[in-house]
């Protein structure tokens, strides 16, 4: 169960005619071809991106105390959109919910998961981050503060 479904019951009717067309959206980010069946490898840095993007995605939307539907539907469309069909192992998914749960989030839990990534696959994150930002009702003065912070931490690996 994505982010998303989880907090849909706490919204009313006129909230979901917000989500009709990201439903396909995110329908879309996780459908096409089966894949091929993964190296270890390959699902570590899958389960690696994932958990990194959950937790910037996270303290991105509650870093001005508010998470909005659409914030919510860009965190899951974000991650659906790198997990598609694979099936990430049973810690990785108990992690993904904890993370979904923790409005909290500090920025050295976030820079955990960052650390574990490449400079490369950084610098592609940048998408997720402007996506969770313009996603409500524009950029206020602390998520433009996350923006610089992420933006000054991927310098700083590169």
């Amino acid at each position: 169960m994505g982010l998303f479904e989880k907090i849909m019951d706490k919204f009313d009717n006129d909230d979901e005619k917000i989500v009709e067309g990201a439903a396909e959206e995110a329908v879309e980010a996780v459908s096409g071809p089966e894949i091929p069946a993964l190296s270890a490898e390959q699902l570590m840095d899958i389960s690696d991106r994932c958990l990194a993007t959950a937790a910037l995605s996270m303290y991105c939307a509650a870093c001005d105390g508010n998470i909005s539907i659409e914030e919510y539907m860009e965190m899951d469309i974000n991650i659906g959109s790198i997990k598609g069909k694979t099936k990430l192992p049973v810690e990785v998914e108990k992690e993904l919910d904890t993370i979904s749960k923790n409005h909290n989030i500090t920025w050295d839990e976030v820079v955990k998961y960052l650390d574990k990534l490449s400079p490369d696959t950084l610098m592609k994150m940048s998408d997720a981050v402007a996506d969770i930002m313009v996603a409500s009702d524009g950029v206020n003065d602390a998520e433009q503060a996350v923006v610089e912070q992420f933006a000054n931490y991927v310098k700083s690996r590169i």
